[in-house]
């Protein structure tokens, strides 16, 4: 299971320099911070943005970092295709896989799909980040 620990900081969109921090992390310790983060909130202390993304299990990670998503994001970042059907293409695979693995990496922040209607409708895939951090506590 994934869980979000997100907390916004001022939107620099298409800033690519980012790295995504990801995490293995129990449920518990993200509620944990979430709540230590209200209560400094509360009590007008500023706190430091920490975004990422947590998962349970290496599995977890594993399940939504498939080495064909990963390919999927170095194409965006690297290829930026101007539709879904030209990444399919760019990555010589059909276009249901493509939809069903960018619906994965958005719902898990890691693609950002931008939606255009000139003439046709189409959604642009975005990547906002060149690396990806994971930390793992032992």
């Amino acid at each position: 299971m994934n869980t979000m620990n997100k907390t916004k900081s001022p939107k620099k969109q298409h800033n690519v320099s980012k790295v995504i921090k990801l995490s293995i992390r129990s449920t518990k310790e993200v509620l944990r911070d979430f709540a230590e983060a209200l209560g400094k909130t509360r009590k007008g202390q500023k706190i430091e943005p920490n975004i990422g993304v947590s998962f349970e299990s290496i599995d977890g990670l594993r399940n939504v970092l498939t080495t064909r998503r990963l390919e999927l994001l170095s194409a965006v970042r690297h290829k930026k295709p101007q539709s879904v059907y030209e990444l399919s293409k760019l990555l010589k695979r059909d276009l249901k896989s493509v939809n069903t693995d960018l619906k994965v990496l958005k719902d898990n922040n890691f693609i950002e799909l931008q939606k255009i209607d000139e003439g046709r409708h189409r959604l642009i895939p975005r990547v906002n980040f060149e690396n990806i951090k994971i930390t793992v506590d032992v």
